[in-house]
């Protein structure tokens, strides 16, 4: 048995959380995942997956196991990239964790550049809503929107993402169109209800901010499908431009109350500080501060 291969094989199985989904990551055979878990299984002397017919689910020696098994691969990545980058590659893994709609439609273009120009780095990004923790979730670089929280953590402006308030014409001819931010109160508002500050929105009205709240008309927890209720004329909607400019391009949207400037989100990037920075890791955060600094979004 091929140690090592079986130690990735487990891994893979854990993260994926069935033997299905880690031969998917590994492409390779169901049968050729089961085949090596129960080889190292058998080898070690211990069970390190209990079956049940939903999940998998770790024994406490598989925990451990698993424990052991992450660092060892992990340094094994480090060593084998480090000796790379003395030759003048880069080369290796890369976690990244970034917002779900920004990182599906605003980031993707950067990362192509990225791979194209780094084809022996491995890019994993994981996107979701959530403030996720850098260093208990072993993540090398995080995308960060909004107030950034004080931490440890050495954080790079990204960018200033403009925000626009959006409805459709098809609302407007119903409900009409508002002159001022306290009008909102008498219109349908969509909420997203991940916003931390809740369902209000802050406009810029005679220089000086000014919040208004709101009962949502609709409430949802994926700013991509606030957009589209918005265009479908459910309601109106606060979104930054990359999600919210393509609709108004399409005749789907237009923009309202432009008078009355909306705070534009910051985005950061947000990594741990290290005494020695990997090359992949630097190399990929300088094509994300470039792509960013000519990107049409960038305020």
């Amino acid at each position: 048995m091929d140690r090592l291969q079986a130690m990735q094989v487990f891994r893979a199985v854990v993260e994926a959380g069935s033997f299905a989904g880690g031969a998917r990551r590994l492409g390779v055979s169901n049968a050729m995942v089961s085949k090596q878990i129960a080889r190292l299984e058998e080898s070690l002397g211990v069970r390190l997956l209990a079956r049940t017919t939903r999940r998998l689910q770790l024994t406490a020696e598989g925990e451990r196991y698993l424990t052991t098994t992450t660092r060892l691969l992990d340094e094994l990545d480090e060593l084998e990239a480090g000796l790379g980058e003395q030759r003048g590659e880069i080369r290796g893994r890369l976690r990244l964790s970034a917002p779900m709609d920004f990182g599906a439609q605003a980031l993707m273009v950067a990362l192509d550049a990225f791979e194209q120009a780094h084809p022996a780095v491995t890019l994993e990004l994981v996107l979701e809503d959530r403030h996720v923790d850098l260093l208990a979730e072993d993540y090398d670089l995080v995308v960060r929107i909004g107030a950034l929280e004080d931490s440890s953590l050495i954080a790079r402006p990204l960018m200033r993402m403009p925000c626009y308030l959006y409805g459709a014409p098809d609302y407007l001819r119903r409900h009409g169109t508002p002159d001022h931010p306290q009008a909102l109160k008498h219109h349908r508002c969509l909420h997203y209800t991940l916003a931390r500050q809740g369902p209000q929105w802050t406009f810029e009205v005679d220089g000086e901010p000014q919040r208004v709240r709101f009962r949502p008309a609709l409430a949802c927890n994926n700013g991509r499908a606030l957009v589209q209720a918005a265009a479908l004329g459910m309601g109106l909607v606060v979104k930054p431009a990359f999600l919210g400019e393509p609709e108004v391009a399409a005749g789907r949207l237009v923009r309202l109350l432009e008078t009355f400037p909306i705070p534009a989100l910051d985005v950061h990037l947000l990594y741990a500080e290290r005494d020695f920075m990997p090359a992949r890791l630097r190399a990929l955060i300088e094509t994300l501060l470039t792509h960013f600094a000519g990107s049409p979004t960038h305020a």
